[in-house]
Formats: structure tokens, C-alpha cells, sequence
């Protein structure tokens, strides 16, 4: 987790920004305006990662599912706080299970309102703003300077925190107001 491209996520005014960090490649050949690096989970949440990419979309996956067997039971959407706490729970049984590996990445859900870190231990917390990957600690200690911008604001200082050595960055915004919005090389 550590090792790979950084990502991190904002509580704002506007709601909640992501931002993912990913070695750019030949413009010809990848679809305009697609990320593989956020990708929606339900109608109103959304998730980034540090880590291994085919872990996040077993992850992202596995909480899709998640989230559709709790609408069954529940008679109403989860929360996002019920969806990490699921997915928490199902990342922690991959630690203790014989014949499977945890999980190699840190995964980053947010809604409108909330921000939640799923690591690879199935430690799941509520955070206002969190980064994961290389060079994570001195982005987090960024985040907190920016903790009270509005939404543009905040977006474009993550763009400049995790533009380094020729990524891209792929950025998207949650908010109860406007659909979710997925912009690639931000």
C-alpha cells in the first residue's frame, strides 16, 4: 500500500473531493474521460485506493454487493457508514482465513457528508480527511491546512499535492446537491 501511487479524500462545505494518483500512459490508447482509479460503488458513494488495482475492484465489487444485500434486508439504501462497516468486516476475515491473502490495498469510501479508511487489517475509521499511499504522511499533514476550504479550493491544492513526477490525477467530487463527477487528469 505504501508503495504505490498516492490517493486522498477531503471533507469540504461542497461535500466530499477524491483524488487518486496514477502513472500516466500513451494518450491513444485509453478511453477519454474513464477512470479505473474511482469508481462509483452506489448512487451516492464512491471509492479511490492505494494499493493493489485488482484488489480495489474485488473490494469495490464486494461492496456493491454488499450494498444491494443490505437494501434487500433493510428496505432502504445503506449508509455509508453501514457500507464500510461491512466491508471492514469482510477485509478482516480475509487476515484470519486459511488458503487467502488480505487484501494489498487501503480503500477510501465517501458520501456526501463522509469520508471512511478501510485498511488492509479491516480497521475502518470516520475521518474528515485521510491520504494513503507513497508519500502519504506529508500529504496528511497538508490536508490539515486545507481542512476549511470550499470545494474548488480543495480540489485543485489535492491535484497540486499529488502531481509529482509526470502522474496523473484523477479527481471527484460527492455532494448531496449534484451527481457524482469523475474527472481524469485533473
Amino acid at each position: 500500500v505504501d508503495n504505490g501511487p498516492p490517493c486522498a479524500a477531503i471533507t469540504t462545505s461542497d461535500g466530499v473531493v477524491l483524488a487518486k494518483a496514477y502513472k500516466k500512459s500513451d494518450k491513444a490508447l485509453v478511453v477519454e474521460n474513464h477512470s479505473l482509479h474511482i469508481l462509483r460503488v452506489t448512487e451516492s458513494t464512491i471509492a479511490t485506493y492505494a494499493g493493489l488495482p485488482a484488489d480495489f475492484r474485488a473490494l469495490v465489487d464486494a461492496a456493491r454487493t454488499i450494498a444491494i444485500e443490505l437494501e434487500k434486508t433493510n428496505g432502504f439504501p445503506p449508509s455509508a457508514s453501514m457500507l464500510a462497516t461491512e466491508v471492514g468486516r469482510r477485509v478482516q476475515e480475509r487476515t484470519q482465513r486459511g488458503g487467502f491473502r488480505p487484501y494489498g490495498c487501503s480503500l477510501i469510501l465517501a458520501s456526501p457528508s463522509s469520508l471512511y479508511r478501510i485498511d488492509p487489517s479491516g480497521w475502518v475509521a470516520p475521518l474528515r480527511a485521510c491520504a494513503a499511499g507513497a508519500g502519504s504522511a506529508s500529504i496528511q499533514a497538508d490536508l490539515a491546512a486545507i481542512l476549511d476550504e470550499d470545494g474548488a479550493t480543495a480540489t485543485r491544492r489535492l491535484v497540486e499535492l499529488l502531481t509529482a513526477d509526470g502522474r496523473g490525477v484523477a479527481v471527484a467530487t460527492v455532494s448531496a446537491d449534484s451527481p457524482i463527477e469523475i474527472d481524469v487528469d485533473a
